[in-house]
């Protein structure tokens, strides 16, 4: 039995909400830029990408708790080779038309409010122009579907880029064990 790919972009956010910041775990990050006590700036230019990552982060949560579409697309490029992809090779959405689609399907498959997660492995960086990052995060979660409690594991990858001035996913990947989440 397959797990919906929605259990997969509830626990996105937050998963890679805390692979951005670096809360909680054991993180990893690598960037190519590397401050040193003479490059004020680089340190400047890093913090600057990482709120604006973790706002970004933030208002996908926020969106998907509120099953908002509309907040939620605003996260993503326009760029039609934008894709998300789940674990199965049936799971690929491309561009935003198929992308708002699938959340329309998503959102019917959770109860709102209800996730958590626990990330014991994170890494992520930029490019040093400051227009590409990528994260990733292998994460343990827990939500609800009717009122029974899931409990799942979680690989999530994505890659952001600015698009007018403002960071969007251009790629998202989440995947896990083909096994059903356990429900308590």
């Amino acid at each position: 039995m397959r797990q919906p790919v929605t259990i997969l972009c509830l626990a996105f956010l937050m998963t890679t909400l805390m692979a951005a910041c670096g809360a909680g775990g054991r993180s990893e990050v690598a960037t190519s830029q590397t401050p040193t006590a003479s490059s004020p700036s680089a340190n400047t230019d890093k913090k600057v990408t990482l709120d604006e990552i973790r706002e970004v982060l933030a208002q996908h949560d926020k969106a998907l708790n509120e099953k908002n579409l509309d907040a939620v697309m605003a996260t993503f490029s326009t760029d039609p080779k934008t894709v998300v992809l789940g674990t199965g090779a049936e799971e690929r959405w491309v561009g935003p038309q198929e992308i708002r689609a699938a959340y329309t399907e998503m959102f019917k498959d959770y109860d709102a409010g209800t996730l958590q997660t626990n990330c014991d492995w994170k890494t992520g960086g930029a490019d040093d122009s400051g227009t590409m990052a990528w994260l990733a995060a292998i994460c343990a979660a827990k939500d609800s579907l009717q009122g029974k409690t899931r409990e799942y594991k979680l690989n999530v990858s994505a890659a952001m880029q600015k698009q007018d001035g403002k960071w969007r996913f251009v790629m998202l990947h989440m995947s896990n064990a083909f096994q059903p989440p356990v429900t308590k």
